[in-house]
């Protein structure tokens, strides 16, 4: 799982722009939904996602530069586990 999560980590650092990485589609980037700020999840493994915020509006998603790590969650079902706060 470790690896997974480094390479989605140097894949992030290596785009111009968040709206590269989505353009990728690598990791399957799904937008969560119920949050303040936009949120993505990254496929790690069948049950683990690395949760993702951009530091941007939803007009600007695809010129972000710069994109807090959440952590990595399980989400799936009415729970919220997170291996990673």
């Amino acid at each position: 799982m470790v690896r997974t999560v480094k390479k989605h980590m140097d894949r992030l650092k290596a785009a111009e722009c968040f709206g590269d990485f989505l353009k990728l589609g690598l990791g399957k980037p799904e937008l969560l939904t119920g949050y303040i700020h936009p949120r993505y999840s990254l496929h790690i493994s069948a049950n683990a996602r690395l949760i993702i915020e951009p530091n941007a509006t939803q007009d600007t998603i695809m010129i972000c530069t710069q994109i807090e790590v959440k952590g990595v969650s399980d989400y799936h079902g009415s729970k919220e586990n997170w291996y990673i706060p």
